[in-house]
């Protein structure tokens, strides 16, 4: 079952959907969307909620009932504070997300000591790559968030930030048929971190790995958070 929890760090309200296990196992998982807001997710949150794991898939401000203007310098401080509320209820969590939320899942684990570690699937290099390898995008990231920022740019670099998570654990989940961030970018996210970052390789696939067999995947994103937990 999830509900909605509405968190206020500073001026903005975050809207969190929190999945609530029946039997709690002690560990929490903050989730972030991906720059377009998509919840593709939510089959995840469920089943890890049933193996006894507290979910919060958090909204960053300016997307969906999250209040403020959409920042995306500001996306590592969203998931730290849904973080330190699920810590504050004796949890030990880990950041998670897809495309830019993966990103900064491994961005918000390395600012965030506290943080037990990441999990990032399809997540892109850094942003300079990625409009690298889609000029187009700006337009788009432009129309969301303004002009972007060396900020900006300097928050969403998992190769600058990646090697900062060891020695706690994290793992990079990336499709080699991602039709939006190519695996290269999961290549040199785990090349940069020298053995502190593990690849998870997965033929095929899409960037939102809707087109995998997703029931292995999160029996094997369990394990890993069971085994390193």
């Amino acid at each position: 079952m999830s509900w909605d929890v509405y968190l206020k760090p500073g001026r903005v309200f975050l809207h969190t959907k929190l999945w609530v296990p029946r039997d709690a196992n002690g560990t929490g998982v903050v989730f972030s969307h991906g720059w377009g807001g998509a919840h593709v997710f939510d089959d995840l949150h469920q089943r890890l909620a049933g193996w006894g794991f507290t979910v919060a898939s958090v909204e960053h401000r300016g997307y969906g009932q999250s209040t403020g203007h959409p920042r995306l310098s500001a996306w590592p401080k969203d998931m730290a504070a849904v973080a330190e509320w699920l810590r504050a209820r004796g949890l030990r969590v880990w950041t998670m997300g897809l495309s830019t939320g993966g990103t900064i899942a491994l961005v918000t684990a390395a600012k965030r000591k506290e943080i037990a570690g990441a999990v990032a699937l399809s997540p892109f290099a850094s942003l300079a790559r990625i409009l690298e390898d889609h000029p187009p995008c700006r337009e788009i990231l432009e129309a969301r968030f303004g002009t972007l920022r060396p900020l900006d740019y300097r928050t969403a670099d998992a190769l600058r930030w990646g090697p900062k998570i060891r020695p706690r654990p994290a793992v990079v989940v990336h499709a080699t048929g991602d039709e939006i961030v190519a695996f290269a970018h999961a290549e040199a996210i785990r090349e940069r971190a020298r053995g502190g970052i593990d690849l998870w390789r997965i033929e095929g696939g899409d960037h939102r790995l809707q087109t995998v067999e997703r029931a292995p995947l999160f029996e094997r994103i369990r394990e890993f958070l069971l085994k390193v937990g």
